[in-house]
């Protein structure tokens, strides 16, 4: 097994679906990629519905380990893995702690779960930038206060930036009220509120699935973004999968915590570029993309 001095770091959901084709178009010829095409009996990548997070999901997830054993191989030891939101997962397969094809299962299970918790209970993400994160805590609190239901912190991308999920009128209001405080608003391309206490009906279902997979000690470091620690155990690493699915992403504080570990860069291993953009607002830790990546020889 080769050992690297770079970490890898996944995405989660939301990368704009033009990156996601033009990635399928590269990895076409991939082994999972050619699974991901035969469980949506699709022939081409306009036959998927990437709308669809059920799709999205798993697409995001293949996309990401095509990206590192199209330019690692599939046997690489790694100094430190993570990822954001479903890049969690992907993490702790590129870690060795779950195997690939578990993971694309889970995957589905949880695209799946999120559409129909969507559908039953429409909700919605924004990204909310601002000079400080009381600002996003100031605009949360008034849209509750005006508009009764769930709007949650999803996550805290940086010390500017955090994103917002809950129902989707509290979600709007929000926005409302952040335009007029002159923040910048960005809505994700997803229809739940994840990460939210909106998802508390299908953590049952998701459990199960997760108890059902063989977790393993893995062979690379794998940061939780949940708690923003390292974790060598299998099973506190399933319990933070399961709980993923209503818990905010720390991404900035795994990020600070990322620097305890001995890397020289950590690789974004898309789609897109999303998390090589977030360093560049908050350059706790430098990431660069991994389709630039070229081995030495």
């Amino acid at each position: 097994m080769t050992a690297l001095d770079f970490g890898i770091v996944f995405p989660g959901q939301g990368t704009k679906h033009e990156l996601m084709e033009q990635a399928l178009l590269l990895h076409r010829a991939h082994p999972l990629v050619q699974q991901l095409f035969a469980t949506f009996g699709a022939l081409e990548v306009d036959d998927l519905d990437l709308h669809d997070t059920a799709v999205s999901q798993p697409v995001t997830y293949v996309l990401g380990i095509a990206a590192v054993e199209s330019k690692l191989g599939s046997e690489v030891r790694l100094p430190l893995v993570f990822g954001h939101s479903l890049g969690e997962l992907t993490a702790a397969v590129c870690a060795g702690i779950i195997d690939v094809h578990s993971g694309f299962q889970l995957a589905l299970k949880r695209g799946r779960l999120c559409r129909d918790r969507g559908v039953h209970t429409p909700g919605a993400m924004v990204a909310v930038a601002a000079a400080g994160l009381d600002e996003i805590e100031w605009v949360r609190r008034r849209a509750l206060a005006s508009t009764p239901g769930v709007l949650e912190i999803a996550g805290i991308n940086s010390g500017r930036q955090a994103v917002l999920s809950g129902d989707a009128a509290v979600v709007a209001k929000a926005v409302e009220l952040a335009e007029e405080e002159c923040l910048r608003t960005e809505l994700l391309p997803i229809s739940g509120a994840f990460h939210s206490p909106r998802m508390i009906a299908v953590l049952p279902m998701w459990r199960r699935a997760v108890a059902a997979v063989e977790f393993r000690a893995g062979h690379s470091p794998f940061l939780s973004t949940i708690d923003a620690r390292s974790h060598t155990d299998p099973e506190e690493v399933r319990e933070l999968l399961i709980r993923a699915l209503l818990m905010p992403v720390r991404w900035r504080e795994t990020l600070q915590a990322a620097r305890e570990f001995e890397f020289t860069a950590l690789l974004d291993a898309g789609p897109g570029q999303t998390l090589v953009k977030l360093a560049r607002r908050d350059p706790i830790v430098p990431i660069e993309a991994l389709e630039d990546y070229r081995p030495a020889g």
